[in-house]
């Protein structure tokens, strides 16, 4: 059995394909990435892999994603995943009192942190933030 690490950040799918990708530009673009050659001719192969700068508009998507996952009934994001099978956790519920209650430390105002064995984990699932919502929300529409 093959076991693979939860996604996350920035994955922009072009042409059906899913792309680590850059957070977009200021004049709208992203710059999308490949490990191995995508056998598409607009990807230029780097020391790294093979990359390819595109406009938001010759998307499909472009999200933000994180991993989450439920630990003693409180929402939490995924930071962390290690070999050895403990996860690092931020607590994502809005009673922080909870938190440190259930073992989770303060690192910030704000930010609640635990270490914990991945087996104290349920319902784990990606988030996705749609990156290109204030692009299209500002698109014309159509009668």
């Amino acid at each position: 059995m093959t076991y693979q690490r939860p996604r996350t950040g920035i994955i922009a799918t072009l042409d059906g394909r899913d792309y680590p990708a850059t957070h977009p530009t200021d004049t709208g673009h992203v710059t999308l990435f490949a490990a191995t050659d995508p056998a598409d001719p607009r990807f230029t192969p780097t020391p790294t892999g093979w990359q390819a700068v595109f406009p938001l508009t010759a998307l499909d998507r472009l999200d933000e994603v994180t991993t989450r996952a439920d630990h003693q009934g409180h929402e939490c994001l995924v930071v962390a995943i290690s070999p050895t099978g403990s996860a690092g956790l931020y607590y994502l519920g809005p009673d922080k009192s909870r938190a440190a209650a259930d073992g989770f430390v303060q690192l910030d105002p704000g930010t609640w942190a635990k270490n914990t064995p991945l087996t104290t984990l349920t319902r784990f699932r990606e988030h996705h933030a749609d990156l290109l919502f204030p692009h299209w929300i500002t698109l014309p529409t159509h009668p």
